[in-house]
């Protein structure tokens, strides 16, 4: 069922350091520091403390970002794909030290001024063609 689910989605997410750090930037991205700030909480309630309004696991937290909650939180299960909320989930749950530590993301990478090589797109072979390949030969 939906737990069970959740628990592979954790797995899979909350124990990758890639997975966090997207989910970190997601969190900017989709300004919910605009209403939760960094964690601290603003007009949205903290996620760096042990207090949640519905619940610390993952499925409960999936599900208030997909489906929104009264009072505030918008609904985004149309607005963003299911890997990023997962993303997402990780990354607020290790805001609060419910992820294990070894995964979370220690600094920001989103201040690199060029794509990192990993992120590199293999399906463009023209960008790995030697540049020789671009010389006419008489």
């Amino acid at each position: 069922g939906d737990k069970a689910v959740a628990e592979a989605m954790v797995a899979h997410y909350e124990r990758n350091a890639y997975a966090l750090a997207t989910g970190k930037r997601l969190f900017t991205w989709y300004n919910c520091t605009g209403c939760h700030a960094n964690g601290g909480g603003g007009s949205g309630p903290a996620l760096m403390d042990d207090v949640w309004i519905y619940g610390d696991d993952a499925q409960s937290i999936y599900q208030t970002i997909t489906e929104g909650r009264p009072n505030g939180m918008p609904a985004f299960g149309t607005r963003i794909p299911k890997d990023q909320i997962w993303q997402l989930v990780a990354y607020v749950r290790s805001m609060s030290g419910i992820a294990p530590q070894d995964g979370a993301p220690n600094r920001d990478d989103a201040f690199l001024t060029r794509v990192p090589e990993s992120f590199m797109d293999p399906q463009k072979p023209e960008r790995a063609a030697p540049s020789s390949a671009s010389v006419r030969t008489p």
